[in-house]
């Protein structure tokens, strides 16, 4: 359950009800029945029960209960503190919650206390200690029907309802022992009229400690506000300085500022000269004898109070030389991590007698809290601002990768094409392109995300062939710094880069095992794991994949895992290769003819007519992107406006003329021609690259192919080779 805006609000009503309680003497029955009706919305509870320690039997007795049920912990319920799961809590006096009190009965099941409570139906709760002048009295509990009810937020907002609630049980402790002095008073006529003194003497002590306290919570909540009105930590240590002097009449404050070993301190000072504030310079010391390191390994305060007399620290002397006679230092800590390093001087060494420590020290946790917040803050407008620029270099990039205009061709299987994709462009179901290499499955995914209600977010692509699989999952994924060796600092994945938008998996298939378990889940789940991290991430993103392969052989023969599978093949689309659509061939070459035109400042009008007849009886295993690289490849060597295309370049051979009848009415022969010189050169090259595939010393490299394309090719020609990737 999360605070509500009106949290505050009520809670402040609540306490200031409280005190009117406690000031006018109502007994620990009518505050807690107060509390209990009053609490309602403000935190979630079904049952509060406050148990207070017995001396010297080390007890702890259940001496007050509310429930909304049935009660089997009943008042009156004592157990020993030596050894009991509380011990650790009055001890530290830090609150403790239980999300399942089932599972901690499992894992603790002497816990008798809780097996009641968890007989009532109480399956969360939340403990607090009370504590009194520093010193644990007794504690109470909240406990709620439901699972993982209490967050630390509540347990701070209830600390101070708790401090409350000590200083009224200390108080009716205190009216007791005076019962009892009178009694015993009354017994000893003798010496009534110095008993009466004494009492009097402790009654006006205990009321100062008791006006004290009650002014140290009321000046410790004006200070949260204060120190927690701004997220800069200039400002919120300005403001902290200022209420530091008022409280302490203090003549100088400052703050040395240190997140992790890496960076060096730095921090803000001022000095108070009367009425005067003025900035100062302070030299921020981190070696190994500077307090800054003393209070950090400690993590308790240091008191100097006489500098001439001690001057440990290099900082000393040069308050000494400053004119000042004492100083504190005060770690400040949040999260259980050093935050920074509070120092408070002063030129009278005599004033620290009259400082309010308790006041102090808890006045620096409040200021710790908003100091960590600020830089949380900090840190997480950076990221945004990274994230932003992430963003628009990949729009750039990916703008300038995928500049194909529209889809080229009106056959039949053109047409059925688009209307597939209008049909799931504007959903978010997971598409799944099939095709061979080449036909423009990622033009295809391109107009999906341009079609779609995400176009105004990123289309992120990831060939996963070319990655090598011990990166695959940082890519995808993302990792944490130290996630690995070379892991120097977070880095976002391919995922997180496409939030809100789409990302395209090319070559799905070649993903492996271990990769495919990871896109499941997100799938499945929507979250990812970056590499090294701990907390799942949700991400919104579309899905399309594609890939040249038979998917679904390909996992029936155990290669690729059949649940992630269909969980891709929620809408496939079969991207038709250029030979089943030979009647788009004239529109795509005037596409291409018209944007190498552009590029290379020529002028193409006409296509010769024996090249035109060549082009369309050629099978084009490589598909669109073949006739895309001869159409270049002839823009680069036609002259005049008529586009001339070396048939010879269609069987495979650059640079030689081959016996083609005219008109390539031969086309089986030719055809079978350009298979054998293609097969042929895929062998050299894997030969003379011992194999490899990937890498600048691969065959790919070596013929001036995409990985992908090559691996296409060569189960075309059913040539076996091993997969190599680069280690990088």
């Amino acid at each position: 359950m999360n605070l509500s805006e009106d949290t505050p609000d009520r809670y402040e009503r609540l306490v200031e009800r409280m005190l009117e309680q406690i000031n006018m003497g109502q007994g620990l029955d009518e505050l807690l029945d107060s509390v209990y009706d009053q609490l309602q919305g403000v935190v979630p509870y079904n049952r509060i029960a406050v148990a207070l320690l017995e001396q010297p039997l080390n007890l702890l007795r259940l001496i007050s209960c509310r429930s909304d049920g049935e009660v089997a912990l009943k008042v009156g319920y004592a157990a020993r503190i030596a050894g009991s799961t509380l011990a650790p809590l009055l001890e530290t006096g830090q609150p403790r919650i239980i999300d399942d009190l089932r599972q901690y009965l499992l894992e603790k099941p002497h816990s008798a206390s809780t097996a009641l409570i968890e007989r009532e139906g109480m399956r969360s709760s939340l403990t607090l200690p009370l504590l009194a002048g520093g010193t644990p009295i007794g504690v109470i509990f909240f406990s709620s029907r439901s699972t993982n009810t209490y967050t630390r937020s509540h347990a701070a907002l209830l600390r101070r309802l708790a401090g409350h609630i000590a200083i009224s049980l200390e108080r009716s402790r205190l009216v007791d022992e005076l019962q009892r002095t009178n009694q015993a008073l009354a017994e000893a006529n003798a010496v009534k009229d110095k008993f009466l003194e004494t009492l009097q003497q402790e009654v006006d002590k205990q009321t100062q400690q008791l006006r004290q306290s009650e002014s140290r919570y009321r000046s410790l909540v004006e200070l949260g506000h204060i120190v927690n009105s701004s997220l800069d930590r200039r400002e919120v240590f300005e403001q902290a300085a200022e209420q530091i002097h008022k409280l302490l009449d203090c003549d100088h404050v400052s703050l040395m500022l240190g997140y992790d070993e890496e960076r060096s301190p730095h921090g803000f000072a001022i000095r108070f000269d009367r009425c005067d504030r003025e900035w100062v310079e302070m030299p921020m010391d981190s070696s190994s004898d500077s307090a800054f390191v003393a209070v950090r390994q400690s993590g308790k305060p240091i008191v100097f109070g006489n500098l001439n007399q001690s001057q440990r620290f290099p900082e000393h002397r040069r308050l000494l030389d400053a004119g000042y006679a004492s100083v504190v230092h005060l770690p400040l800590m949040s999260r259980d991590q050093y935050v920074g390093l509070l120092n408070i001087a002063t030129r009278h060494g005599e004033r620290l007698d009259q400082w309010d420590w308790q006041l102090l020290e808890q006045f620096a946790a409040q200021l710790s809290i908003a100091l960590d917040n600020a830089a949380a803050y900090g840190e997480i407008d950076r990221l945004k601002e990274e994230l932003q620029q992430q963003n628009v270099y990949l729009r750039d990039e990916l703008h300038t990768e995928h500049d194909f205009g529209n889809i080229i061709g009106e056959s039949r299987a053109m047409r059925q094409l688009r209307v597939a994709i209008e049909q799931v462009a504007l959903t978010d179901a997971t598409v799944l392109i099939l095709g061979e290499t080449g036909t423009g499955k990622e033009l295809i995914a391109r107009a999906i995300h341009d079609a779609s209600a995400r176009r105004k977010n990123l289309l992120v692509k990831v060939n996963c062939a070319s990655l090598a699989p011990n990166l695959i999952a940082s890519e995808l994924f993302g990792h944490e710094k130290g996630a690995f060796t070379g892991a120097t600092q977070r880095r976002l994945g391919r995922f997180e880069l496409s939030h809100h938008g789409s990302i395209f998996l090319d070559e799905i298939s070649e993903v492996p095992a271990e990769t495919q378990v990871m896109l499941l889940r997100v799938l499945q789940e929507r979250l990812i794991d970056r590499v090294g991290g701990s907390e799942p991430i949700e991400i919104d993103t579309r899905i399309i994949a594609a890939t040249n392969r038979d998917l679904k052989s390909y996992s029936e023969a155990g290669n690729f895992r059949e649940d992630l599978f269909y969980r891709l093949h929620v809408f496939p689309i079969q991207v038709p290769p250029l030979r089943e659509r030979r009647e788009d061939i004239p529109a795509l070459m005037n596409h291409f003819i018209a944007r190498f035109s552009v590029r290379m400042n020529k002028t193409i009008t006409r296509v010769d007519r024996r090249s035109m007849d060549g082009l369309m009886q050629y099978d084009w295993p490589g598909n669109v992107r073949e006739l895309e690289n001869i159409i270049e490849r002839s823009m680069i060597v036609s002259h005049g406006d008529t586009l001339a295309i070396d048939v010879s370049w269609l069987a495979g051979e650059p640079g030689q003329d081959a016996d083609i009848p005219d008109g390539l009415s031969t086309s089986h022969q030719l055809q079978r021609s350009f298979a054998d010189v293609e097969r042929q050169a895929i062998l050299d090259a894997l030969k003379r690259c011992h194999g490899k595939v990937y890498g600048p010393d691969g065959a790919a490299a070596a013929l001036q192919l995409k990985p992908t394309t090559l691996y296409s090719k060569m189960s075309k020609h059913r040539i076996q080779g091993r997969r190599q990737h680069q280690t990088y």
